[in-house]
């Protein structure tokens, strides 16, 4: 694991590492409300990391060694990527899964199975891994495991899981009952890569079908409005994402209900109208596979397959109710609520390794057409006017951008200043200060001011004569 925001003065990678439990591919999951217990994967083992002293306890989940064996005499078959996932309504019940849903409620010290074996199981593929050519003693790469397992964030006990061939199963009760919920006229065999309750529905859910190793590269994004009993596919290959691009995830976000985002085999993709229609949001991103996506504090982050984790600052605006039609007017998109984090502003020297980029508050505005004069505001309660900054002068720092270039082995700070008068949507960092003291630079005199205090203000954008108001919390 590494913080999201590195302590002051780190300059070395090694130095902000941190461990997390498990091992290999297995997922981390941090306990809600205490930071310093995770809990981890190792091939069947559950573990409970304490990042304070270092330390981790394993547990099996009724003991089982099953390296070596083939899966259909093992009592339990997990496999390396075995799902955790903690309740959003008990930060103290946490589920792991093999065939079957299991759950603890004293950190792995006890559990209790809440299902029947809900996979396939179909008896032809119940063999050791890679026999009898090249035979896989350590027997971590089952079929007919469990792979995915989310409960609703909105009903505590709706609890939906995906198998890694094919079937979708939910219970409504806590796990007293399970249903087989697989969405009719998919093709069996594939892997349910992800399960999505909605966050603001208990009766819908999203699941992702993966099954390009079996030869078909469709997209598989399904939609259930009714607790599985039909569903609805949202990728037909027509409607925004390629016939050909497998995906692997898909998330809804937890603030405007029908705003989807689906990760592929090559690259993201976003819906405004809950997967009726989708769109590249590929942006600056590698073309790579999105291997999960998660909405953090307003933030998009995904992880990819070998290409690092990417964070989208703030997706307030794609929040807005209804997303106006571009025009020929001016737009000023109201803000998300932004915290003002201490932050180093990063080591200029050109051999240190970067620090992240200072806090901000992040305002997004649409232009019209390309040039003008564009000016922004910020106004405290008292009507004073804490800040401004224009478009077309250099004497305004809005944002720092590290740009790294690989083949010098060199980081260089590249200042972006003055507001952005480009033609469509622009987005302006204010480092939420005041100006500084009067210097002969006029580059330093608008840096380094103090911090303003915490509270409510209004943005006023003004572009050739049009005067635009929006609060900033």
């Amino acid at each position: 694991a590494v913080p999201s925001r590195a302590p002051y003065g780190v300059q070395h990678t090694a130095r902000w590492l941190i461990e997390a439990g498990g091992c290999e591919t297995g997922p981390a999951v941090p306990k809600p409300g205490d930071h310093n217990t995770v809990y981890a994967n190792c091939k069947g083992r559950f573990g409970v990391y304490d990042k304070r002293t270092g330390q981790e306890r394993r547990y099996y989940v009724g003991a089982a060694n099953m390296y070596g064996h083939n899966p259909r005499d093992l009592r339990y078959r997990f496999q390396r990527v075995s799902p955790i996932h903690v309740s959003p309504h008990d930060p103290g019940t946490v589920y792991h899964a093999s065939q079957f849903v299991h759950r603890t409620r004293d950190e792995g010290e006890t559990w209790e199975t809440i299902s029947p074996d809900l996979t396939a199981f179909e008896a032809d593929k119940q063999v050791i891994s890679g026999s009898p050519i090249t035979r896989d003693i350590t027997g971590e790469e089952f079929y007919s495991t469990i792979y995915s397992l989310r409960e609703s964030p909105v009903q505590a006990g709706v609890i939906w899981v995906g198998a890694n061939d094919g079937p979708v199963h939910v219970t409504r009760d806590g796990g007293e009952s399970w249903s087989d919920v697989t969405p009719r006229g998919l093709p069996s065999g594939g892997r349910v890569d992800a399960v999505e309750p909605s966050p603001h529905d208990a009766a819908v859910a999203y699941v992702a079908v993966l099954r390009y190793q079996l030869g078909d590269d469709r997209p598989y994004i399904y939609r259930t409005q009714n607790f599985g009993k039909s569903w609805k596919l949202l990728s037909d290959g027509r409607n925004g994402i390629p016939a050909d691009y497998p995906v692997r995830v898909v998330r809804e976000d937890p603030v405007r209900r029908g705003l989807l985002f689906a990760g592929t085999e090559y690259g993201l993709f976003v819906s405004f109208d809950d997967g009726g229609q989708w769109q590249s949001f590929q942006q600056n991103l590698p073309v790579t596979p999105v291997t999960d996506i998660r909405i953090h504090r307003g933030d998009l982050v995904i992880s990819t397959m070998g290409r690092a984790f990417w964070v989208l600052d703030s997706v307030a605006t794609l929040r807005e109710a209804a997303l106006p039609e571009p025009g020929e007017k001016p737009l000023l998109f109201s803000p998300a609520e932004t915290i003002r984090y201490r932050q180093s502003y990063g080591n200029t020297d050109s051999n240190a390794v970067p620090q992240y980029p200072k806090p901000s508050a992040i305002i997004d505005y649409y232009l019209p057409e390309s040039g003008g004069d564009v000016t922004l505001e910020v106004i405290a309660t008292d009507g004073s006017v804490v800040n401004a900054f224009r478009s077309g002068e250099d004497d305004v720092d809005t944002a720092t951008e590290v740009v790294q270039d690989m083949a010098l082995s060199e980081t260089r700070y590249i200042e972006s200043v003055s507001l952005n008068a480009a033609e469509g949507i622009n987005r302006f960092h204010w480092d939420m200060r005041h100006r500084g003291a009067w210097d002969e630079d006029e580059k330093k005199r608008f840096r380094n001011g103090p911090l303003v205090k915490p509270g409510e203000y209004t943005l006023r954008l003004t572009v050739e004569g049009n005067t635009l108001e929006q609060s900033l919390l």
